[in-house]
């Protein structure tokens, strides 16, 4: 989308299935998370009110 505007964020975080994510950033006019799946050539968004409720950061 042209009228995207992405901040960097990059850390690893857990999804409800025990999948380790990393975020890619976020997208702050569309309030959403960009996030890569392993083995998934495509990025992934989750609603940011929805984040908190579905994954959970991981400890280095």
């Amino acid at each position: 989308m042209e009228d995207e505007i992405i901040k960097p964020w990059v850390e690893k975080y857990m999804d409800w299935r025990d999948v380790t994510v990393e975020t890619v950033g976020i997208d702050i006019v569309h309030q959403r998370v960009i996030y890569r799946r392993p083995g998934y050539e495509f990025d992934c968004v989750c609603p940011r009110r929805d984040w908190p409720k579905k994954f959970r950061k991981v400890e280095q």
